[in-house]
Formats: structure tokens, sequence, C-alpha cells
């Protein structure tokens, strides 16, 4: 017997049936005791009713069961189609955001051309001006979604991948973007370190890698610097602003310098707490509960510290904060 409702309530009414026409309309209220003094004749029918009941009961649980499991697959099934069209709606919008970007820089080098034509050039634009163009736009694109990483060791046996997810890990702990290709450039020379190229697969994915590239600065790699895919120009005014950055800085050490929208800025150093400098600089009062005895048998051993280890006492200068170029 198949489960289903109609199947459901049949087997009801056969229960129903078969104890009203042996005990009444109060079959449910029936005890031992009343059943002690049926006679064998009734208590057999009893039986064999009951049997018959019992059996469709199996049959329909066992249907039911297998009915149960088939929605649960269904279920399941339902959930992977749902999981499924969302990546592909994530991919979709991903793709149509980098179209659309594409767009934008096409329609502005086209908008160039447009105005030279406007302004009453005499020179008709080629194709081979237009492909230019486009060329341009594209190479535009690829270099917003590229970044450059500067400092990272180099060995002859090395991956290049492990040591950029580190990195990336540490730089983006909550939400890592997705790599889709990274190469050492440059030719080798000994004792130099290449810089690493990397591709990530969205514009956003590159922007917020430079964003959180400061979360570098107090961890294992604070000499790994992180900056943007230049063109030639580019790297030629950024090797100008940094020139300038470093002579103000020789120059007016009072104050702390820093390049922002293309040009060197300069503010107010900030000063320490006074609070922490005059804790620090309490000695720490020598009484005769904290003064050492010393006897006869204890061996004193005395080390000179060279005084340099101090920032701003001589020993090393530290160490440039400014990416090679």
């Amino acid at each position: 017997m198949e489960f289903s409702l109609e199947n459901l309530y049949a087997v009801e009414h056969d229960v129903d049936s078969v104890f009203s026409g042996l005990f009444g309309d109060k079959w449910q209220e029936l005890t031992k005791a009343a059943l002690m003094k049926c006679d064998k004749p009734t208590l057999s029918t009893l039986v064999l009713s009951a049997v018959g009941v019992l059996g469709k009961s199996k049959a329909m649980l066992r249907s039911a069961a297998v009915y149960v499991e088939g929605l649960h697959k269904e279920q399941i099934e339902c959930q992977k189609a749902l999981l499924k069209g969302k990546l592909q709606e994530s991919l979709l919008m991903s793709n149509c955001n980098k179209i659309e970007a594409l767009e934008t820089t096409v329609k502005k080098e086209m908008k160039s051309f447009s105005d030279v034509v406007k302004q009453g050039c005499d020179e008709k634009i080629t194709a081979k001006q237009v492909k230019a163009a486009v060329k341009s736009a594209v190479m535009d694109d690829d270099r917003r979604r590229t970044v450059m990483v500067f400092g990272l060791e180099e060995a002859s046996n090395e991956v290049v991948r492990e040591q950029i997810d580190e990195v990336l890990s540490v730089s983006c702990p909550t939400e890592k973007p997705a790599v889709s290709d990274c190469v050492r450039v440059g030719s080798v020379r000994a004792g130099a370190r290449r810089p690493v190229k990397i591709v990530f697969r969205s514009i956003e994915g590159a922007a917020s890698v430079l964003r959180s590239a400061k979360n570098l600065r107090e961890t294992r790699f604070s000499r790994v610097f992180i900056s943007p895919d230049r063109t030639r120009e580019e790297r030629a005014e950024r090797n100008g602003l940094v020139s300038q950055m470093k002579e103000m800085i020789r120059s007016q050490p009072q104050l702390y310098h820093y390049i922002s929208n293309g040009q060197v800025c300069s503010r107010e150093k900030v000063q320490p707490s006074p609070l922490n400098v005059s804790r620090s600089s309490q000695p720490h009062p020598i009484t005769p509960q904290t003064t050492p005895r010393i006897t006869s048998s204890t061996n004193i051993q005395i080390t000179g510290r060279d005084p340099s280890h101090r920032t701003g006492l001589g020993g090393n200068p530290p160490p440039s904060p400014f990416p090679p170029f």
C-alpha cells in the first residue's frame, strides 16, 4: 500500500470499523478485565482483524519512509541548484563590472580622438590610431588589476605563489582577494631582490591590497612594500617626488613629510606623551630591602654594552622607510 492521504484515512477507518464492530462506540475505553470476559470466537475475530490492520499500517509506514527520503533528496538538490545560481550570479556581476570599467576607459580614449577632430585637426584618424587607443584602454585595465611587491626575499628554489599568499594573509587577514597570476620581473642579479608582479582577478582586489599594505609595518614583512603598477612616466614622476621628500627630510627634520595626491606634504611630528616620558626617566629607588647582598662566594660578571644601540645615539642608521624603485 503506497503512502498517500487517501490511504492513510482508509487505514484509520479500518481500525475504527474493527474495534467499533466488536466493542461499540466506547472501544477506546476497553480494559483488560473486559477482554477477559470475551469468548474465543470474539477474540479470534479481533486478533485476525488487528493483524490485517497492522499489515496495512506496516506497508503504509514503509511507503511513507521512502516518500520522506525522496523529499529529503529533492530538498538537497534544490539547495545545490540555489547555491550554484548564486555563484553564477556573483561571477556574472564581477564580469559586468569589468566590462563597465573597460567600456568607460574606451569611451574616454575615443572621446580624446573626438576632441582632436572637433578642434579642426587636418590629419585624419587612421585605423592604426584607433587600434592603439583600444590597446591603451586594455593595458590600463590590466594595470589597474596589478600591483608590484618590492623587498620580498628571493631564493633559487622558491615558490613565488606561496610567498605571495603569506604576504596577502598578513596584509588582508579578513578577506584575501583572488590572485590570477604572480611572477618576478627583471633580470637576475647577485644580492638583488627582483620585484614581484601580482595580477588580481578584479580591480577591487588590487585596490584593497594597496589600502591594507600598511598592515605589514609591524610584521616580519616590514621590509616589503606594495605599490601600484605604474607606467614609465609615472615612475619618473614618483622618483622626483621621492627625491624632493628626501631633501625636505634632511633640511626640515622636525617635520613629518609624506607624498599625497602627487605632491610632497608636511605636518608636525606626533610627540610622545609627557606621562610616559616622566615614568621612564625616573630612576628606580635603592633601599636596603632592594639592594642585593654581595658575599665572598658571589661571582660577579661585568659586561659592557655599546650605547649606540639606542635610536638616535649613533650606530647604524634606521632602515629607510621608502620602497626601492
